[in-house]
């Protein structure tokens, strides 16, 4: 248990809360944080979700945090500059979701694009699914206190419960 509420219980409100975020899904929907240890369900349910958004119309980017930088860094870096760059549409989308917040390469460059990418997001109101396997303590050690502040600020934080489900699986 986990203040005395058990995992289960807790990851039940959990999938209400998405399902309902996803079917009653619009541009002035909530930023969500899903945030616990690996194998807890968090990318499925980001999946479940981004499936739900797209079939009822919306536009939706779903990518790892690790291979969105990498594909970032490329374009700035072999000076790839056209409006139709990656950028714009992370920011342009009615849904983006940020998978593996924190297992990127941390570099200034890193650290840089996702502030901005989150930063502008939030000063356009438009909804953002950020999943991590960090702690809060770990979150605060690898990124700026004004991203932490704006991710603390503005998105519904959702504690992930339990035991790794792919565990099961390896007997």
């Amino acid at each position: 248990t986990s203040n005395g509420i058990e995992p289960r219980a807790k990851m039940e409100k959990i999938f209400k809360f998405c399902k309902d975020y996803a079917y009653n899904f619009s541009k002035d929907s909530k930023n969500l944080f899903m945030q616990g240890a690996t194998g807890l369900g968090k990318t499925h349910l980001s999946l479940a979700i981004a499936s739900t958004v797209i079939d009822i119309g919306y536009n939706v980017i779903y990518t790892s945090t690790p291979s969105i930088i990498s594909k970032l860094e490329k374009e700035r870096f072999n000076h790839i500059n056209s409006e139709d760059n990656s950028e714009n549409h992370l920011i342009e989308c009615d849904l983006l979701i940020l998978d593996d917040l924190g297992t990127e390469f941390q570099t200034s460059f890193s650290n840089a694009t996702v502030y901005n990418i989150i930063n502008t997001r939030i000063m356009y109101r438009r909804p953002t699914i950020i999943s991590t396997n960090l702690s809060a303590k770990e979150i605060q050690n690898s990124y700026s206190q004004r991203l932490v502040s704006r991710i603390m600020g503005n998105y519904i934080r959702l504690y992930f419960l339990g035991h790794d489900i792919r565990q099961n699986y390896i007997k």
